[in-house]
């Protein structure tokens, strides 16, 4: 009977095991295993656009962004785009997942800067600070580009936009009657550095070709705005200007000796004293400024 007992006892005991074994590899199978998330956060972007100095006139359309986009480079590797940002005043609220990398701003770019192909292609941040802009239907795209460290705890982010143009004004400094028709600067380059590069204002092998503007109504007072180009070395840059002056039709050159900057003006000054009529070139920078009310051309949702 002991005996007995005893091997029914086994038996049971034999019998619960297999069932708590198959139950554990039931649970086993069915348990969901649990995978931290990164919690993305909303990190407000206080965008600040460069504006002139004292002496500078901003002009109409000088800070319409038509389009913003953006993107995060982490130990140097694209990980992040954001494209059609929503402006809302000065600000733009981005979903970032990590308090980490550099985030990289560009406004007026659609079109020129595809940043979901160039993620897909891999390109590394060393790439990315050489990359260029092109021609925007045949002209200077005007693109503003700026820069953050996301390293902080901070959940607002400033960030100052830069035009990736220069700006010609024109000045008429003649005691008698004087009208310019047109204007050209000779070799201007084509294309140009999204971010400014260090030593280098245009890239290697960059084309060049003359850039005119002609005015249908010849310009008789101080016009600025006139012409506006990349960024570039002055290699062969010499800028003309068709005038009558007095009556009389003359054609002035003046050769650039310094390299054009972005985010600067350069006035042309048409001079006349006694003897002769002289063509003067200078410059001034746009400089950073207050918060800047964006002026988006489309909103996009």
């Amino acid at each position: 009977m002991k005996i007995g007992n005893f091997a029914l006892l086994k038996g049971q005991a034999v019998a619960l095991q297999a069932v708590m074994f198959c139950a554990g590899m039931l649970g086993a199978a069915c348990t969901k295993t649990e995978v931290d998330v990164p919690v993305r956060e909303t990190r407000q972007i206080k965008v600040h656009l460069s504006e002139y100095d004292s002496s500078g006139q901003l002009l109409e359309g000088e800070k319409s962004i038509d389009n913003l986009q953006a993107c995060i480079f982490e130990d140097g590797m694209l990980t992040a785009v954001y494209d059609n940002l929503a402006v809302s005043g000065s600000s733009v609220d981005l979903q970032i997942g990590s308090y980490s990398g550099t985030l990289y701003l560009l406004a007026n770019t659609a079109g020129l800067v595809d940043l979901s192909d160039l993620q897909t292609g891999g390109i590394s941040e060393d790439e990315w600070l050489r990359h260029t802009v092109g021609q925007n239907a045949g002209a200077p795209a005007h693109f503003f580009t700026g820069k953050a460290d996301l390293g902080g705890r901070e959940t607002t982010v400033p960030v100052s936009l830069e035009r990736g143009v220069a700006r010609f004004d024109l000045q008429l400094r003649t005691a008698g009657d004087a009208s310019v028709s047109s204007l050209t600067l000779a070799n201007s380059a084509q294309s140009a550095y999204l971010f400014p590069v260090s030593g280098e204002l245009s890239p290697a092998g960059v084309s060049r070709k003359d850039v005119s503007v002609s005015f249908s109504q010849p310009l008789t007072v101080d016009t600025p705005g006139v012409l506006y180009v990349y960024e570039q070395e002055s290699d062969g840059l010499e800028i003309t200007v068709d005038a009558v002056v007095d009556g009389r039709h003359m054609t002035l050159t003046k050769k650039l000796e310094n390299s054009l900057e972005r985010n600067t003006i350069y006035t042309v000054t048409l001079r006349k004293d006694a003897i002769d009529v002289t063509l003067e070139v200078s410059f001034e920078d746009w400089i950073p400024g207050s918060d800047t009310e964006l002026v988006p051309q489309r909103r996009y949702l």
